[in-house]
């Protein structure tokens, strides 16, 4: 699967799994993007994790993302903070917008969901087509080194996430992985739920994504 396109439970618990900064990713993106200056647009923008920060600092910002349900949200936490940013459903892979940009940035890891290395090229090369003269590229990517080193985990659920939502009820997410080690890919299952406050399930799903990782050596090639 080239893209995710966050639906349903997932999308409506986006903000509560992954809206934190555990590896003070905001900052290092809002930063960098207000001390060189100038316009950005922020590839897999999802509800706004990094766009809206430097939209409240007054960056001129672009979001882009597939999945209309994170369009959606993003707009709406938008307008919920006062804050000004266009954002666009659009494929990275496909990406053509009518200008060009000081900076083109990619958090969370989202250049990873592009499973097929001609679509990852494809969409470096849009990327670099949307940058000014001495524009910059900036990407997240992790490497899943506890998942590549623990084989016998591969197929086992495990409790990922256990948040309060504030009316007693809490939402959970359980994550099956399976990896091909040589590949570099990793296919992954989440399994939400809300647990209402005397520990009854009242609402239940299951996603699936993949992702790929890339060595140090190797990325470099691709961005060459």
């Amino acid at each position: 699967m080239p893209h995710k396109d966050y639906s349903g439970l997932e999308a409506q618990l986006y903000d509560t799994f992954r809206g934190g900064d555990e590896f003070d990713e905001i900052a290092f993106y809002v930063d960098a993007v207000c001390e060189k200056g100038g316009s950005c647009l922020d590839v897999g923008c999802g509800s706004g994790r990094v766009l809206l920060p430097l939209a409240l600092e007054g960056v001129a910002v672009t979001g882009v993302d597939f999945s209309p349900a994170m369009v959606a949200a993003c707009k709406k936490n938008i307008t919920g903070q006062g804050a000004a940013a266009e954002v666009i459903e659009a494929d990275m892979v496909a990406l053509k917008l009518d200008r060009k940009f000081d900076w083109v940035i990619v958090p969370g890891a989202s250049f990873q969901l592009l499973t097929d290395r001609d679509d990852a090229a494809k969409a470096l090369a849009r990327m670099r087509d949307h940058l000014q003269p001495g524009g910059k590229l900036a990407l997240s990517l992790f490497t899943p080194w506890y998942e590549i080193t623990h084989e016998s985990l591969d197929g086992v659920w495990r409790l990922e996430k256990d948040e309060p939502l504030g009316d007693g009820s809490r939402a959970l997410c359980h994550t099956s992985n399976e990896l091909d080690r040589c590949e570099q890919r990793m296919d992954v299952w989440h399994r939400f739920e809300i647990i209402d406050p005397a520990g009854k399930i009242i609402d239940t799903e299951i996603k699936t994504s993949s992702l790929r990782w890339y060595g140090k050596h190797e990325i470099g090639l691709l961005l060459k």
